[in-house]
C-alpha cells in the first residue's frame, strides 16, 4: 500500500461514511479454545462455535486483495488442528503481506512444523509468531496457569529457530500487567537472552473479547512510566532493520502513547470499523476487541465480507465508534492509527531515518 495516497479513501471513508473500502488490518480470532489459564484473561468461558475452512474460503474470496496484514488469534490458535490449511488458504487468496500469530508457546514442535512450512510456501510473505512471555520460571508458570508455560515457551522459540527461514520472524509477546510489575526490567533481559527477533510489550486490558472486564489487572500510570521508559531506550540501543527495524520505531511512538492514554489523556483518532476489524470464531464481525460492538454477522450474508461491510448495521456501528472518542492501548489498532495521523505517522519515520 501506498501509505500516502493509500491513505485518502480511509480518511474521506471516516470523515463520510463514503467510499466504503475494505479493511487492510484483520484479526481473525481462529477459536476461544485455550489449554492455559492466565491470569489477565478469561476467553475460554466463552466458548464459541467455530467456523469451517469452506466457510473461510468464502470470507477469504470476498475479502479480495484487501487485507495487507493479517493476525490470526485465540484462545490458542494452534489448538486447531486446520490452522496451518487456514493461513495457507488465506496467503494463497489473500496474498496478505504481513501475518501474525500470538501463542501461548504450549505445542513447541506442532508450532515450528506448521510456521516453517507456511514460510517455505509462501515467501513473499513476512510471518510473524509472537510468543506469550509475561515473565520467566515460575512466575511466568503461575501467570499464565500451566506448570510447564515456561519450559513450552523456550521449547518453542529453540525449534522456531532451528532452519529458521528468512521469511519467518520470532517475537516474544509481553503482557505487563500487575502480576508482573515487580523485577520486569531484569526479567526482561533473561527473555533477551532467547534470541527471538523481536520483543514487544502490550499493557494489559480488559476486553469484551477476553472476558475479563471484572479483573483488576491494568497497572496505573505511575507503575508503567518505569517500564516504558526502559523500553523505549532498550530499542534506542538495539536498533533493527528491515521489518523488525519498522516495527521498532512503531513500538517506540506506542510505549509513550499508552503512558498518555493511562494518564486519562485522549487519544488518536481511531479507524476501527474503518480500517481495521475482528473477525470472531463465530463469524460475528466486530469493529474492535476492546467494546466487542457486533456489525453484523458472516452468516447473515453468506460469508461474503463485503455484503456485511456494506450493511446499514455496519454503518451504524462505524457513527458509533466515531461518536464515542474512547481511547484504548490496543497495540493492533494503534499502530493502525497511527498510519491514519499525521504527526504520530512522521514521528515513526523519523525514527527510522535517524
Amino acid at each position: 500500500m501506498n501509505h500516502v495516497a493509500g491513505q485518502i479513501p480511509y480518511r474521506m471513508f471516516r470523515a463520510w461514511g463514503w467510499p466504503v473500502v475494505l479493511p487492510l488490518n484483520y484479526t481473525i480470532s481462529l477459536t476461544t479454545r485455550c489449554n492455559y489459564r492466565c491470569a489477565t484473561c478469561r476467553i475460554y468461558e466463552s466458548h464459541l462455535s467455530a467456523m469451517t475452512i469452506d466457510e473461510y474460503r468464502k470470507l477469504f474470496i470476498s475479502l479480495g486483495r484487501s487485507p495487507y496484514w493479517v493476525t490470526f488469534s485465540g484462545g490458542e490458535p494452534f489448538l486447531r488442528d486446520d490452522l496451518g490449511d487456514i493461513v495457507d488458504l488465506c496467503c494463497r487468496v489473500c496474498r496478505p503481506r504481513l501475518v501474525n500469530i500470538p501463542t501461548n508457546g504450549s505445542l513447541p514442535q506442532r508450532t515450528a512444523e506448521v510456521m516453517k512450512e507456511l514460510a517455505i510456501r509462501h515467501p513473499g510473505v513476512d510471518f510473524i509468531v509472537n510468543v506469550s512471555l509475561d515473565s520467566t520460571g515460575e512466575e511466568q508458570n503461575s501467570i499464565r496457569g500451566s506448570g510447564d508455560a515456561w519450559s513450552n515457551a523456550v521449547t518453542t522459540i529453540e525449534a522456531l529457530k532451528k532452519d529458521q527461514p528468512a521469511n519467518l520472524l520470532i517475537g516474544i509477546g509481553t503482557v505487563i500487567s500487575k502480576s508482573n510489575l515487580d523485577g520486569f526490567i531484569e526479567r526482561r533481559k533473561e527473555l533477551a537472552e532467547l534470541g527471538a527477533n523481536s520483543m514487544v510489550a502490550e499493557v494489559a486490558e480488559t476486553r469484551a473479547e477476553l472476558l475479563n472486564q471484572g479483573l483488576d489487572i491494568t497497572p496505573s500510570p505511575e507503575e508503567y512510566k518505569p517500564i516504558a521508559d526502559h523500553l523505549i531506550k532498550d530499542i534506542n540501543l538495539n536498533k533493527k532493520k528491515g521489518w523488525a527495524g519498522i516495527a521498532q520505531s512503531f513500538r517506540r511512538q506506542y510505549y509513550g502513547y499508552v503512558y498518555r492514554i493511562l494518564q486519562g489523556q485522549s487519544g488518536l483518532p481511531c479507524y476501527a470499523g474503518f480500517a481495521s476489524a475482528q473477525i470472531m470464531p463465530d463469524g460475528a464481525v466486530w469493529g474492535c476487541c476492546i467494546k466487542g460492538d457486533v456489525m453484523g454477522r458472516l452468516a447473515d450474508h453468506g460469508f461474503n465480507f463485503k455484503k456485511l461491510w456494506g450493511s446499514p448495521q455496519a454503518s451504524q456501528t462505524r457513527k458509533m465508534i466515531k461518536a464515542r472518542k474512547c481511547a484504548c492501548p490496543l497495540a493492533s489498532a494503534s499502530y493502525t492509527n497511527m498510519i491514519f495521523d499525521l504527526p504520530a505517522s512522521l514521528k515513526v519515520i523519523r525514527d527510522m531515518i535517524f
